[in-house]
């Protein structure tokens, strides 16, 4: 399997990640509506795809760590690329969740602390991905950085699909399964002697 290419690689991951959360929010405005119900409707869809995403970024390096393969290098490889696809992901539920203010009159929704922090961290992750600004941070700042930052959207994401289980459960469990599973899988340890390859 050593001679397996992928067509998806590096910034195309990108620019297919923008054009498709793009299309999914069109969509769902045409069918739902620019209110407040076509405003949540979007806001729940990007935070799945925001998840799906930063999963794939956050289970990169564990993944080939355990499974030496073609298809975990090429993860590996992209990693950085989900990550940034992730930040687009959430920049689509930024800009939902900012629609919901303006087609509520503000009522809703209340930002706090936590989410205010999250794009903190996530401004602060995409510029820091690119190695002109990256070259600004000695290596120990920046590894603190995007592995706080790695964490905290983890609990982020885990905290609030699991609020939400007795909601939604056939919708919402697979996601919390998947974030809790990507958490055992970066602390799995490894036999190296035992360790799967291609």
């Amino acid at each position: 399997m050593t001679g397996t290419k992928f067509s998806g690689q590096g910034w195309n991951i990108v620019g297919f990640s923008t054009l498709a959360i793009g299309a999914m929010m069109t969509v769902i405005f045409l069918f739902q509506g620019i209110d407040e119900a076509g405003m949540r409707m979007a806001i729940r869809a990007t935070a799945r795809t925001s998840c799906i995403l930063f999963i794939a970024a956050f289970v990169a390096a564990a993944l080939r760590r355990i499974w030496s393969n073609t298809y975990t290098a090429w993860l590996l490889k992209n990693r950085r690329y989900f990550g940034l696809a992730m930040a687009v992901s959430h920049t689509y539920h930024a800009i939902a969740w900012t629609g919901l203010w303006f087609v509520t009159s503000g009522h809703s929704p209340q930002f706090g602390v936590p989410a205010i922090l999250g794009y903190v961290f996530l401004a602060a992750m995409t510029l820091t991905s690119f190695r002109r600004l990256a070259n600004l941070l000695s290596q120990r700042v920046w590894q603190i950085l995007h592995t706080t930052g790695m964490y905290y959207f983890w609990l982020a994401f885990t905290v609030e699909f699991g609020l939400k289980l007795t909601q939604s459960p056939l919708i919402y469990l697979p996601f919390f399964s998947l974030l809790v599973l990507a958490m055992l899988l970066r602390f799995l340890p490894v036999n190296k002697h035992r360790k799967l390859a291609s």
